[in-house]
C-alpha cells in the first residue's frame, strides 16, 4: 500500500493526535516529515544519511509557527549541504558545545569557574571556596591568560604544555611549589574540557609539575616566637594620636596584631582568623567554632579558648562593637581583614626583627613539632588541633565523631600558650609510675567497661563507638587494625545483636 504524504498546510492542520507519536511524510520534498505527538504539538523534521552512513534526524520547529512552505525551504538548504558532505545534526551539538564551553582557553576557564561554583568541574565533585576560585582567576591572569588564552583549547597538544610550563619555570622565577600552583590550574581547566566531551585527553596530565617539590620545613625557635607574640602584643594596642601609620618603625595596625596573637594561640589557618565572625565564638563556653564552609578541611573545627585567647577576643571584640567580623578591615568598610595581610605583615616583622622570612602556616607547623616534640602531645590530638581531617585510629571516627576531644585539644592548646606567652611555664605531662602493660590494660579494661555498660541499656552502636574513639587515643593501638574491628562491630550493631556485639567488645585485650 502505497504511503500517503502531505501537500498542503490544511491536510497537516488537520492531523489528529493519537495515543503515541506518529509520522507523517511530506510530498515533493525529499526527507521532510512532520511528527504528531499525544499533547497535539506538530514538529517538522528532516530526515537524512551523514557521509559516514549514519541514519540522523533534525528538528526544523513547530507547525504552525513553522509553515509548510518554510519548512521546504529549509529542508532544500539542508539537503544541499548533505550532499556537499556536511552532518547538520554534529554541527548544531558542536554549536550547543561551543556554548557552553567556549572555543579559546580563556573561554574555557570561565566555563571551569561557573560550573566549580556548584561542584560540577569534576574532580571531588563539590563547590570550590570562593577564595580558591579568586587565587586560581589570579594566577590565570598573571600566568596563563596571555601566552595560552586566546588559543582553541581543542587545538593544545602536549607539546604546547610541555613548552608552557618550561618557560614558567625558566623565565618566571617562581619556587616549584608556585609552578606546580599554575600547572594544576592548567591542568583542572583542561580536564574540564575532558569532562565535558570536548577534547579526548588531556594534554597536561603528568606535565603539571615540572620539578619536585620539596616538604616545606621553615620553623621558628622559641626565641623567633617570643619576637613575633612582642611585635604583634605592641601592635594590639591602640594607637595614639600622632603615631605614624607608615614607614620601617611603624607598628602594625592593631587589628592584625590581635589577628596574629590570636593566630598564634590558637594555630588556626590565616583565613579561618582573618575571617573570624563575632556569632562563631561562646565566651562562657571558652569555645571557638569554625564552621565547615570556612574550614579548608571542609569540617566543622572546634577549638577551645584559653585565658590568654579569651583576652585578645575581648580587646578585639571592642575595635568595632558593629561589625559582624572580629577583625574587620580598615580599608574595605564591612569587610573582614584580608588574610593575605597577615602574610604580609608576617614578612615585614621578619624583616624588621631580624628574623628568617616567615609565614603563619609556620607557626602552625612550630607548634606541632613543639607539642609532640618536647610535651608529648599525640599526633592524633595535634592534627585534631590544626583541624585536620581524624585519620588515626578507628574509621569509625571520620562517619561518627560526636566526641570533638575538646579536653584534649584545650590542655594541648594550654601547654602551646604557656609556650609562647609565658617561656619555661609549660610542662610536659608526667608519666606515670605503671609498668607500659600495666597502663595499656587499664586503658583497655576501662574502655571495654564504658562500652559494655552501653551496651547494657541497649545502645550498641554507641557502645562501638565509644571503645573505638578510646582504643584510639592509645599509641600503641594500630590504626589499620581498629578500623577493620570497628566495620565489624558496626555490623554487629546494625544486626541488633546484644550478645554478639558484647563478645566482640570483650575480644580487646
Amino acid at each position: 500500500m502505497a504511503r500517503v504524504l502531505l501537500t498542503t498546510d490544511r491536510q497537516i492542520s488537520g492531523l489528529k493526535p493519537a495515543d503515541k507519536v506518529y509520522e507523517m511524510g511530506i510530498g515533493g520534498s525529499r526527507g521532510l516529515g512532520v511528527r504528531v505527538f499525544p499533547t497535539g504539538l506538530k514538529q517538522f523534521e528532516f530526515r537524512y544519511v551523514a557521509a559516514n552512513g549514519t541514519r540522523r534526524r533534525l528538528g526544523l520547529g513547530a507547525y504552525p509557527d513553522l509553515s509548510l512552505a518554510e519548512a521546504r525551504a529549509k529542508v532544500a538548504g539542508l539537503r544541499i549541504a548533505v550532499v556537499d558532505g556536511g552532518d547538520p545534526v554534529a554541527e548544531k551539538t558542536a554549536a550547543r558545545e561551543r556554548a557552553r564551553t567556549g572555543e579559546t582557553l580563556d573561554e574555557l576557564a570561565e566555563a571551569y569557574w561557573q560550573a566549580a561554583t556548584v561542584g560540577l568541574h569534576g574532580g571531588r565533585r563539590r563547590p570550590k571556596r570562593e577564595v580558591t576560585l579568586s587565587n586560581e582567576r589570579q594566577m590565570w591572569r598573571n600566568h596563563i591568560k596571555t601566552p595560552l588564552g586566546a588559543r582553541p583549547f581543542t587545538g593544545i597538544r602536549r607539546a604546547d604544555v610541555k613548552v608552557f610550563m618550561r618557560k614558567l619555570v625558566t623565565d618566571s622565577g617562581l619556587a616549584a611549589a608556585s609552578v606546580a600552583s599554575i600547572g594544576a590550574v592548567l591542568h583542572a581547566v583542561l580536564g574540564f574540557a575532558v569532562l565535558e566531551e570536548r577534547i579526548e585527553s588531556n594534554p597536561a596530565l603528568g606535565l603539571a609539575r615540572p620539578l619536585a617539590l620539596t616538604s616545606r620545613e621553615r620553623m621558628f625557635d622559641d626565641a623567633a616566637l617570643r619576637t613575633l607574640w612582642d611585635a604583634a602584643s605592641e601592635a594590639s594596642v591602640p594607637r595614639g594620636p600622632g603615631e605614624k601609620t607608615a614607614g620601617v618603625h611603624a607598628r602594625l595596625e592593631p587589628a592584625m596584631g590581635l589577628a596574629i596573637q590570636l593566630l598564634m594561640l590558637t594555630l588556626t589557618r590565616r583565613n579561618e582568623v582573618a575571617g573570624a565572625r563575632k556569632t562563631e565564638f561562646d565566651r562562657t563556653a571558652k569555645i571557638w567554632t569554625i564552621p565547615s564552609e570556612r574550614a579548608k578541611a571542609k569540617h566543622q573545627h572546634v577549638v577551645p579558648l584559653g585565658d590568654d585567647a579569651l583576652e585578645v577576643l575581648e580587646v578585639a571584640w571592642a575595635l568595632d562593637p558593629g561589625s559582624p567580623y572580629l577583625f574587620p578591615s580598615a580599608r574595605s568598610p564591612g569587610q573582614h581583614l584580608d588574610p593575605h595581610a597577615i602574610t604580609r605583615a608576617f614578612a615585614r616583622t621578619c624583616a624588621r626583627r631580624k628574623l628568617a622570612v616567615g609565614s603563619p602556616h609556620d607557626v602552625r607547623r612550630s607548634g606541632a613539632t613543639t607539642l609532640t616534640g618536647r610535651y608529648g602531645v599525640s599526633r592524633f590530638v595535634v592534627g585534631l588541633v590544626l583541624g585536620h581531617t581524624p585519620n588515626e585510629g578507628a574509621a569509625v571516627t571520620s562517619v561518627y565523631d560526636r566526641h570533638t576531644y575538646v579536653p584534649e585539644k584545650r590542655a594541648a592548646l594550654e601547654l602551646w600558650a604557656n609556650h609562647v606567652v609565658r617561656p619555661g611555664r609549660s610542662v610536659a605531662p608526667r608519666p606515670t609510675a605503671m609498668a607500659p602493660a600495666a597502663v595499656a590494660d587499664t586503658h583497655v579494661g576501662e574502655a571495654k567497661a564504658r562500652a559494655l555498660a552501653l551496651c547494657q541499656t541497649g545502645d550498641l552502636h554507641e557502645a562501638v563507638l565509644s571503645i573505638c574513639m578510646d582504643l584510639s587515643r592509645h599509641p600503641d593501638t594500630a590504626s589499620s587494625h581498629l578500623a577493620i574491628l570497628g566495620k565489624v562491630g558496626l555490623e554487629r550493631a546494625a544486626a541488633g545483636s546484644r550478645a554478639q556485639v558484647e563478645d566482640w567488645i570483650s575480644g580487646f585485650r
